[in-house]
C-alpha cells in the first residue's frame, strides 16, 4: 500500500473504533450513535494543536457530526499561544465549547474556551497572566518585551473572540502564581458563559425558518424555556437551541396579571 494511502487509512480508522487518543486530545464515538466527541484534557502542548487539527480533518472527511457541536474541555492550562491557536480554529469552524459541571478550565484552557461561538462553562473557570520563563535568568529589557507582547496578544485575542474587556483585564491583572476563579455572575456578565452575538442572531433566523415560525416567536420560545433547556446542555445531552425547537412559549401569567391590574388601576384613576 502506498505511504500516502496508508496514512489516510490510519486517519479514517480512528473514526471506526470506539475510543482513540491523540495524547491529551481524545477523539471518540459518542455512545451508540454516528456522532463523535472531542475532548481536550490535561496539559495543553504544541502537539495538541496538531492532534486537534487531525481530529477536525477526520470529522470533515468522514462527514461525521460532533455531538452538541462542542469541544469538551477539562484542563489546568499549558501553552498560552497554543490555546489561542486552538481557540481561533474553534471559532473559525463555528464550534461550541463545553466545560462540564465536574470539570475545570484554567489558564491557557480559557483561551480555548473563548473560541466557542457558544460557551457552556458549567465547571470551574480560572484565569491568570502568563508565566514567561522558568528557572532562567534573562535581561530586564527582554522581560519587558515579553510582558508588552503578552498584553497585546491577550487583548487582541479577547477582542477577536468577542469577549468583554473585563475578562481580559482579569487575566492580565491576576498574578501568574495564583488563580482567580470566575464566579457564576461574572461568567454570564463577561460572556465566559454565553453566545457570540452575530452567531446567535443568525441561528435564531435559521431555526425559525427551519421550524417554520416567525423569528420573533421563536426568540420568545427560546427565552422562556432557556433555563430549563440549560439542564439538557449541562448534562451534555443537547444544546439549549435544539431543546427550544421542541418547546412552546412559556407564558408568565403572574407578570401578565400584574400588567393588567396596573393598567386597569391607572385607567380608573
Amino acid at each position: 500500500m502506498p505511504m500516502r494511502s496508508l496514512r489516510l487509512f490510519r486517519l479514517i480508522a480512528l473514526i471506526l473504533i470506539s475510543t482513540s487518543s491523540f495524547a491529551d486530545v481524545t477523539f471518540e464515538k459518542y455512545k451508540d450513535t454516528n456522532e463523535v466527541t472531542i475532548k481536550i484534557q490535561n496539559r495543553i502542548t504544541e502537539k495538541d494543536l496538531v492532534d486537534f487539527k487531525n481530529a477536525l480533518e477526520v470529522i470533515e472527511k468522514e462527514k461525521k457530526t460532533l455531538h452538541m457541536n462542542a469541544v469538551q474541555l477539562n484542563s489546568l492550562g499549558g501553552h498560552g499561544s497554543v490555546g489561542r491557536q486552538i481557540g481561533t480554529l474553534i471559532k473559525d469552524k463555528k464550534l461550541y465549547t463545553y466545560v462540564g459541571p465536574r470539570s475545570s478550565c484554567e489558564s491557557a484552557c480559557v483561551f480555548v474556551l473563548m473560541g466557542g461561538v457558544v460557551r457552556y462553562a458549567f465547571g470551574e473557570i480560572g484565569v491568570h497572566r502568563t508565566t514567561f520563563i522558568k528557572g532562567v535568568e534573562v535581561e530586564d529589557e527582554l522581560t519587558e518585551s515579553f510582558v508588552r507582547l503578552d498584553i497585546k496578544n491577550v487583548k487582541e485575542y479577547g477582542t477577536a473572540m468577542g469577549m468583554t474587556s473585563a475578562l481580559t483585564d482579569a487575566i492580565l491583572n491576576t498574578e501568574s502564581w495564583r488563580i482567580r476563579y470566575i464566579n457564576e455572575v461574572e461568567k454570564r456578565e463577561w460572556q465566559v458563559f454565553g453566545t457570540d452575538r452575530a452567531y446567535e442572531e443568525r441561528l435564531f433566523t435559521a431555526i425559525a425558518k427551519q421550524l417554520p415560525m416567525d423569528r420573533a416567536d421563536f426568540v420568545r420560545v427560546f427565552s422562556s424555556n432557556y433555563e430549563d433547556c440549560l439542564k439538557d446542555a449541562r448534562r451534555f445531552e443537547r444544546t439549549a437551541y435544539d431543546c427550544a425547537k421542541t418547546k412552546k412559549e412559556k407564558r408568565d401569567y403572574w407578570s401578565e396579571a400584574k400588567v393588567w391590574l396596573f393598567g386597569r388601576f391607572a385607567f380608573e384613576q
